[in-house]
């Protein structure tokens, strides 16, 4: 018989408690707030946030914890600047997080399951546009709508990020004047 648990422990082979979300259930969160009509009202940013199974902060809701969080926050809903009832974006891990001094016992892990979520979301979304920094590997989607996601292996952990139409403009006219005048803009 199949798992059909929406979290996977990789907690026997990473030797530390480690948890990340089954692929099904990647994709179907990622699709609940990249494919939600956008602008999302802070309200229903927590009724999505709720969906998700996710536990939005005592003092703060647009601060959650996850199911593969190990009881820490780490995820963000970032209210737009300029309209603090919309959201601008979303931030989740979607495994857990692990001190830098362990990315030796869950590199492969999470290069494993980053690989299998970008595969998925590709099978959705299309090709994305590949990258590296730093950190390891990302994959962004440029949605019809305008919304973006951004899938990133960060050595300890995958997190993804989606983005409202409007942040994913401002985020490439951001781009356009560091390429063209630098980042030191006044």
């Amino acid at each position: 018989m199949a798992d059909t648990s929406p979290i996977r422990d990789y907690s026997s082979s990473a030797g530390t408690p480690f948890y990340a979300y089954a692929t099904e259930q990647m994709v179907s969160i990622v699709r609940a707030w990249a494919e939600h009509t956008w602008p999302i009202t802070l309200d229903e940013a927590f009724l999505l946030r709720d969906q998700c199974g996710w536990t939005g902060a005592p003092h703060d809701g647009t601060f959650f914890t996850t199911p593969v969080s190990s009881g820490e926050t780490d995820g963000t809903i970032m209210e737009d600047t300029r309209d603090r009832s919309l959201v601008n974006s979303i931030d989740a891990r979607l495994t857990t997080w692990v001190p830098v001094e362990l990315e030796a016992r869950v590199s492969a892990i999470t290069q494993s399951v980053y690989t299998d979520y970008r595969n998925a979301l590709t099978t959705v979304y299309g090709p994305p546009k590949e990258g590296r920094d730093k950190f390891g590997p990302h994959s962004d989607w440029m949605l019809p709508s305008n919304a973006s996601i951004n899938l990133a292996s960060v050595g300890t952990f995958v997190e993804v990020t989606i983005n409202s139409p409007t942040e994913t403009h401002n985020a490439a006219l951001a781009a356009y004047y560091e390429s063209k005048y630098g980042p030191d803009l006044p």
